[in-house]
């Protein structure tokens, strides 16, 4: 699927993603590889957690993960309540 980013970072990396209008929240980091002639791949590095303990591990996905995952197209397990992305002002 094609989707279309725009990426504002200021010097010392803070700033704004958007894919497709959407603004992402929950990024941790990002890279983008583009060669002449090719199209673009935009990598994003999300922020989850892992909770381990001996008897089993959960892995916990904050709001603002998942709300950037569902604007990417993911759809969430039942039960799992899911924040809508607030439009940013431009």
């Amino acid at each position: 699927m094609i989707r279309n980013a725009r990426i504002e970072l200021n010097a010392i990396g803070d700033g704004q993603i958007q894919v497709d209008g959407v603004p992402l929240r929950g990024v941790r980091a990002l890279s983008l590889d583009a060669s002449l002639g090719e199209r673009p791949v935009l990598r994003l590095e999300l922020a989850v957690h892992d909770i381990s303990t001996l008897a089993e591990t959960a892995i916990h996905i904050p709001d603002d993960t998942a709300a950037t995952l569902v604007a990417l197209g993911w759809t969430p397990p039942p039960g799992q309540p899911v924040e809508e992305v607030p439009d940013v002002p431009a």
